[in-house]
């Protein structure tokens, strides 16, 4: 004969456990030619970690435009980048008293963007906004999904 049950048999509760928050590092050269702004060298790297302080946005008229789309090319999260080719430098005026700011212009520069990588984000898309006009610069699987 069998002794009698303790207790009633309960299943453990099904845990979904989310992804480990993951970062991705972006960094290229841009040069500017006759045709317009180019992207050269371009790496991306997807590493674990979260971002410590989110980055401020750009408020300018020039800038670029880092995207994270899904499989189905929607726009997952989106971030503004100050232009690495254009410069704001601030000096004193030729009557010694007060400070302009100039901008300037360069042929190539580096740039480096840091971005808080969405689980669902397949591609890596990064535009130039320049005089309300847009200009896809490239687009590229994120490391993790190769």
């Amino acid at each position: 004969m069998r002794p009698p049950p303790v207790g009633d048999f309960r299943p453990l509760p099904v845990v979904t456990v989310a992804p480990a928050p993951k970062l991705l590092f972006l960094s290229g050269r841009l040069t500017t030619e006759a045709s317009g702004s180019r992207l050269h060298d371009m790496h991306a790297e997807a590493v674990p970690g979260t971002l410590k302080t989110p980055e401020t946005a750009t408020d300018t008229s020039t800038f670029l435009r880092v995207s994270q789309l899904d499989s189905r090319h929607q726009v997952v999260s989106e971030t503004r980048v100050t232009h690495p080719l254009r410069r704001s430098l601030e000096h004193v005026a030729d009557d010694q008293r007060t400070f302009q700011r100039t901008e300037v212009k360069l042929s190539t520069a580096e740039f480096f963007v840091r971005l808080a990588l969405k689980p669902t984000a397949a591609t890596v898309r990064i535009e130039e906004i320049a005089n309300g006009q847009t200009f896809i610069l490239s687009e590229l699987p994120i490391p993790s999904k190769i």
